[in-house]
């Protein structure tokens, strides 16, 4: 049974479960996700961390949910990632840890980013995900950007242009690729997991800054766009988020900017949209608007509701079926023109993609490259020193899980005579105090920071520790922008981002093995 070249046989369920997409909390197909596809036609599925142990079980999971999909709808699911590579890394374990946007724009070789999506969209299709939520389009021009940061390429819009359609042109020649967050999210002081930021920019200021790397991919075939709940009003109406106005997505996005691909909202359950609108009402909004598929990641009850409440507006007249129509002949257009499920395949079939050796050396090749040395003299490490390490945690729910990759147990299997001392992402007073009269017995000291811009006592210890007149080392293990809130850090490289590459990259430093190479791509430090 398939339905993709035979829209006109679809029930009102069918269509309606086409623009919907639903996450799940299993490693394998339950009850939640047989009830959504069986019983509530919903056609398209995102994976987090949560749905991921193995490369064999992640295969065998999207493997069970496509064929659960074409017993009960006939139309082979969207299976979406959010696989930016970096510190927005869904799969860990046997998987390449790609390397993060700013990484990447590091190595001044916009070709690492093709490359990488290139790669990563092969490694991904072999799981059996078809959609990848990524490249992140957004120009963080906000060094306090409490969610972005490193998750973009760079301040610079031109260079956000040229790495994103990059990674976007490697990416599509397997999957779809999708550009985010639309119309950008990289001058907000607001996560919009929490609350619904406002970027009140004239429209001049964002035509040249945020819009001008989708405008670019859009006209290099960009295929999916995901909508930011942020409130633009140069774009948007009656101070909605961009995900619900019908101003931005259809009149702007389609009409404006002449977008013919799908367009996809952020999770529904994020703060800016729950606390303002509610999942459900907005997922009607969101249709409304000119949406294609609207993303619940998490609660089968809101999933469930959200399904029903647009059957609802179509039943009582207040949703034309045309409009239906419209959204999920996109949808269909897009699956059609994916390769055909293959259930014959078997995991011994992709061991040669996903355990590629060198696919795994270019990942860490990438982020040697992109070691920065922003201020100062490398690091020789001396016989009397002192390691402060900042053990990184989720620092938002795009993160999502805390990694544990705590440098400090690497150091002392490598450098057991090496003193080490761990400290806290927000130090206390007390403990910065404690930690500056540790520190004047050695006579070098080096810091590992993470997110010092957005954890603020993590500067305070900065500022104690260059107060002991001692040989100083700064290593930025994520944002770095340390240095555009204090003077004193005399010596200053960075690595941005915490993953097991970038750790064996510290390590190699730390023993004078590599030399800094890469170049900043932001201006605020």
């Amino acid at each position: 049974m398939n339905k993709l070249n035979d829209k006109q046989s679809l029930t009102l369920d069918e269509k309606i479960g086409q623009l919907f997409m639903f996450g799940f909390d299993a490693l394998e197909v339950n009850d939640h996700a047989i009830e959504l596809i069986k019983e509530y036609k919903v056609g398209n599925v995102i994976l987090f961390t949560r749905n991921v142990k193995t490369p064999e079980q992640l295969f065998t999971l999207n493997q069970n949910l496509q064929k659960l999909a074409y017993d009960h709808i006939g139309i082979p699911l969207l299976i979406s990632i959010d696989q930016e590579g970096g510190m927005v890394t869904r799969i860990h374990n046997g998987g390449t840890f790609f390397p993060g946007a700013m990484t990447t724009a590091a190595t001044h070789d916009s070709n690492n980013a093709y490359l990488s999506g290139k790669y990563m969209g092969e490694e991904l299709k072999s799981f059996g995900i078809n959609m990848n939520f990524a490249p992140v389009l957004d120009v963080n021009n906000n060094p306090e950007n409490p969610v972005i940061g490193v998750r973009s390429y760079s301040d610079d819009p031109k260079m956000v242009t040229e790495y994103g359609v990059a990674f976007m042109k490697g990416m599509q020649e397997s999957i779809i690729a999708t550009g985010k967050h639309f119309p950008g999210h990289g001058d907000t002081h607001v996560d919009s997991h929490l609350a619904l930021p406002k970027v009140d920019h004239p429209m001049e200021r964002l035509e040249r800054i945020e819009l001008a790397p989708f405008k670019k991919a859009i006209k290099s075939g960009l295929k999916a766009i995901m909508s930011s709940h942020i409130d633009f009003p140069a774009l948007t109406e009656n101070n909605l988020p961009t995900t619900l106005s019908k101003k931005c997505m259809t009149d702007f996005l389609r009409g404006t900017l002449g977008f013919e691909g799908l367009i996809v909202t952020d999770g529904m359950q994020m703060k800016a949209i729950q606390d303002n609108y509610t999942t459900v009402e907005a997922s009607l909004m969101a249709i409304e608007a000119g949406v294609n598929i609207v993303c619940i990641c998490h609660a089968r009850d809101l999933q469930i509701k959200a399904v029903k409440r647009v059957k609802e507006a179509v039943e009582n007249g207040t949703l034309s079926e045309a409009v239906i129509d419209e959204r999920v002949n996109r949808v269909l257009e897009y699956k059609a023109a994916l390769d055909p499920i293959d259930f014959n395949q078997t995991f011994e079939d992709i061991k040669p993609v996903v355990f590629d050796q060198y696919t795994k050396e270019f990942a860490l090749n990438t982020v040697r490259n992109a070691l920065t040395l922003v201020k100062g003299n490398p690091l020789v490490l001396s016989e009397n020193a002192l390691f402060i390490g900042v053990s990184p945690k989720a620092t938002t729910i795009a993160d999502e899980a805390d990694l544990d990759n705590d440098v400090i147990e690497q150091i002392k299997k490598e450098f057991p005579s090496l003193k080490t001392h761990h400290v806290t992402l927000n130090p206390s007073d007390d403990m910065i105090e404690s930690i500056k009269e540790q520190a004047q017995g050695y006579d070098q000291i080096i810091l590992t920071t993470y997110n010092a811009n957005n954890n603020k006592q993590q500067i305070k210890l900065i500022d104690a520790l260059n107060s002991t007149d001692k040989d100083f080392h700064v290593i930025a293990m994520r944002n770095p922008y340390d240095l555009y809130y204090t003077d004193n850090i005399p010596n200053f490289v960075t690595l941005y981002e915490y993953t097991p590459n970038s750790i064996k990259v510290l390590l190699e430093y730390l023993k004078s093995d590599l030399k800094p190479t890469g170049k900043l791509p932001v201006h605020y430090v």
